[in-house]
């Protein structure tokens, strides 16, 4: 469950028989921890957030899309669920997350990237945020026909199910 206050949505599946992609359950790392009150902290991952899996299975922002170096970095990457950041999630420290084949409406995207606003645009990730791709980037979906709602902050992406772009 995300925090009141997320935009977060899955707005469609491409095949409803499949219900969506590639289902994963992924550990934060460090665990819980908690406060001077034993209050679980709340994390770092939003609900929306574009997360890849690190070398020991646990679930990390996904940083940068950019492939120009070697091909070999390309990432598997899926979008989180349910984040770490509100009650539930930083009790448990696990992160529900979907590789591909849904259309979602999120507040996580980076502002500054370009034409986000323009239905059809390729887009990658930075920071764990959609960005609007450049020719190094890998592929990790493309702007709804809904496009950009900038008066409420949400960004449609449709997000194909299938390989590293």
């Amino acid at each position: 469950m995300s925090i009141l206050t997320s935009k977060f949505d899955i707005v469609s599946v491409d095949n409803p028989v499949a219900l969506a992609a590639l289902a994963q359950v992924l550990v934060v790392p460090a665990g819980m921890t908690l406060d001077a009150n034993g209050t679980p902290v709340a994390g770092v991952i939003p609900a929306g957030a574009i997360v890849r899996m690190d070398t020991d299975g646990t679930a990390l922002l996904a940083t940068t899309g950019d492939v120009a170096a070697a091909r070999l970095n390309a990432k598997m990457v899926f979008v989180a669920i349910d984040g770490n950041m509100d009650f539930s999630g930083s009790f448990v420290q696990k992160l529900t997350v979907l590789q591909g084949g849904f259309t979602m409406a999120t507040d996580q995207y980076d502002v500054g990237s370009g034409a986000l606003n323009v239905p059809g645009s390729i887009v990658t990730f930075k920071a764990g945020k959609v960005h609007l791709a450049g020719a190094t980037d890998q592929f990790f979906g493309v702007v709804g026909p809904a496009g950009l709602d900038a008066v409420n902050g949400i960004l449609q992406v449709i997000v194909p199910q299938g390989g590293l772009g």
